[in-house]
């Protein structure tokens, strides 16, 4: 289902990043070299990464809190945990919301909507936390499992935006709400795999919906994908429905191109994708976007109950005046 959208715009972002992230060659307004920040742990240090992104674009800004009307905001963790302590420091009506690496995206679509009604300033939030994810949904670092050549690294870091009425040089045009996909993969190790499905259907639908063409795109960038999956994603969208995608590439691919031997095949997170469309992409000349957020929807007890991985994935549609 695709959405069209009259009054949202992205007005603005901060972004933090963590340390083997700002190594890479993408613009941020801070860097992260604590990754506990702290705290007691790491799952209380991202719920701070996000109070920090959520203060820092409200300064950045200059303006109030009593400005903002809803906080919508997602995260990787458990009952989304960082999300919904961040929102407890704000008096602020609070979406929690969760597609797990599609969050975003997913953010974006929900606060697009809330603008066409009497909702004037949306924050979307997201972060992810590397040692948090990975003791989550596979092993604690410190556990030294070995890792496959498919696995991605999840990215460290907390993005937040403002979605207002007020037009900028950003415009959100549509939506796509994605559909659960699942081919009955169960490897939680190529997250790659088991999305690019999902992806593929949405960006079909999208384009079927809107009457286009892919080529109407300068560019579509999906979320994290990694190296392997993006190629898949190819390959699947010519076979099943063909569509020739020459002009997509992988937010997860492009955060780690440079730093293959511990990432393996690339970023993943909810946080890869605004990175990179905040710290490079909306810097090219690109006019036209189709962001596709891409989600994995298993957990720890999925797994162990030997279930296969579905996925989601949501677009949205950029309009960029230069």
């Amino acid at each position: 289902m695709t959405l069209e959208f009259k009054n949202a715009y992205i007005k603005n972002n901060y972004t933090l990043i963590g340390r083997n992230e700002h190594k890479i060659q993408i613009k941020t307004d801070a860097n992260l070299n604590d990754y506990y920040d702290e705290e007691k742990s790491v799952e209380q240090a991202e719920a701070k990464f996000q109070i920090k992104s959520i203060e820092n674009l409200i300064k950045k800004e200059k303006l109030d809190f009593k400005d903002i009307d809803v906080l919508i905001g997602g995260d990787l963790q458990s009952q989304i945990f960082a999300s919904s302590f961040a929102a407890r420091k704000f008096d602020l009506p609070f979406l929690g919301i969760y597609s797990a690496c599609a969050t975003f995206v997913e953010g974006l679509i929900s606060a697009s909507n809330l603008l066409d009604n009497k909702i004037n300033n949306v924050i979307v939030t997201t972060s992810a936390h590397n040692l948090a994810s990975e003791k989550q949904f596979r092993f604690p670092i410190e556990y030294g499992a070995l890792r496959k050549k498919v696995n991605t690294f999840t990215a460290t870091g907390s993005v937040s935006a403002l979605i207002s009425k007020k037009p900028t040089n950003i415009r959100i045009e549509t939506g796509t709400i994605g559909k659960v996909v699942d081919l009955g993969y169960n490897d939680a190790n190529n997250f790659g795999a088991c999305m690019a499905p999902s992806a593929a259907k949405t960006i079909s639908e999208h384009l079927n919906d809107t009457k286009r063409t892919i080529d109407y795109y300068d560019l579509v960038l999906t979320g994290d994908l990694g190296i392997y999956g993006v190629k898949i994603l190819k390959e699947y969208l010519k076979k099943e429905y063909k569509i020739e995608a020459n002009n997509v590439m992988d937010a997860g691919s492009i955060l780690f191109e440079k730093n293959e031997l511990t990432t393996i095949a690339g970023g993943s997170g909810p946080v890869c994708l605004p990175l990179v469309l905040f710290g490079s992409i909306l810097n090219e000349n690109y006019k036209k976007i189709l962001l596709v957020g891409t989600g994995s929807l298993h957990s720890k007890t999925s797994c162990n109950l030997g279930e296969s991985i579905p996925s989601v994935s949501h677009a949205i549609s950029l309009e960029v005046l230069k």
